[in-house]
């Protein structure tokens, strides 16, 4: 019996490890170094077309990640992706990273907090090819200091 109930357990442990792993389509994070980015420094994401099936509805999801340090309650993202079309479009997005209250938005631990801010809703893939995000922080200060990397998640629409 006891044999049992360890092997029941062990098949649902699988089945949520798998689950979990299927869950995300795409999850990829590039770090800043010196944790400073400069406006001239583009971060590009390269979607390979097995990551997605065409026709199926996706959340493309930003992941950023700040220190304590970060001095601004938002953030200014200049975007450039190619999606929706094989031609690359170009999105000016401002996310706020802090509430009224001055709390991070997202989770943290210590000094560090991620966010994780929706980009697009419910797309789909035209096709069987490759996908790319290009992103360029659009602050004022150069280099901009406190953001420690910067990451995409796509999923499937629930």
């Amino acid at each position: 019996m006891k044999d049992k109930v360890i092997y029941i357990t062990a098949i649902i442990m699988s089945l949520i490890c798998l689950s979990c792993n299927q869950r995300e389509a795409y999850y990829q994070f590039i770090e800043l170094p010196d944790v400073k980015w400069s406006r001239f420094d583009t971060i590009t994401f390269e979607v390979d077309s097995a990551a997605v099936i065409p026709g199926i509805p996706y959340d493309v999801n930003l992941e950023i990640v700040n220190t304590a340090d970060y001095e601004y309650q938002n953030i200014w993202l200049y975007t450039k992706d190619n999606f929706s079309k094989r031609d690359f479009i170009a999105y000016e997005i401002e996310y706020a990273l802090v509430d009224d209250k001055g709390n991070w938005h997202g989770s943290g631990f210590g000094s560090i907090y991620q966010v994780s801010v929706v980009y697009k809703r419910k797309l789909i893939f035209d096709a069987k090819r490759n996908y790319t995000l290009k992103i360029v922080q659009g602050m004022r200060d150069e280099p901009l200091s406190g953001i420690e990397k910067i990451g995409v998640k796509i999923v499937p629409s629930e």
